[in-house]
């Protein structure tokens, strides 16, 4: 009987029973921050990223550009390359970050020191799932964009 329940709960386990609705749920969290993203072609200019003082390391951006699938030929795979988008983003974890309405204080400058863009922004955190919030994990993120013409703008 004993090496019967053990069998259960170890195929319980490995078919996702148990979990909110039935549903298995991965075993991650969000961060709470915020994140920022520069578009293309001022990002090209930007060497270095604050926000309220504290460097945020920057990472080109990519995007998935799907290559040609053989046609009528479904039983082969399809493949996507990343392709660079000339924009740029990175991410200030915040710790605390709250769900409320805030002002931060953006700076970019270029290789030379020369402010490209300096404004305040009011943003409002939104709670984000990486999962989805029956399988919790939630943090508070907000995010910025630039655009290419240097404004500022809160992430939807």
């Amino acid at each position: 009987m004993r090496r019967l329940l053990l069998a259960l709960a170890g195929l319980a386990v490995l078919t996702g029973c148990g979990g909110p609705g039935g549903v298995a749920c991965p075993a991650m969290a969000a961060r709470a921050g915020i994140g920022l993203e520069i578009e293309a072609p001022l990002a090209a200019k930007v060497a270095k990223a604050t926000l309220d003082g504290k460097d945020v390391v920057l990472d080109e951006s990519t995007a998935a550009v799907p290559s040609t699938c053989p046609s009528g030929k479904p039983e082969q795979a399809c493949s996507a390359q990343l392709v660079r988008t000339g924009a740029k983003n990175g991410f200030l974890d915040q710790a605390g970050l709250k769900l409320e309405p805030m002002r931060l204080s953006l700076r970019l400058t270029d290789a030379a020191g020369v402010v490209l863009v300096e404004q305040d922004v009011q943003l409002t955190p939104k709670e984000v799932f990486p999962a989805g919030a029956h399988c919790g994990g939630g943090q508070p993120q907000a995010g910025v964009i630039v655009a290419a013409d240097g404004a500022v703008r809160q992430r939807p």
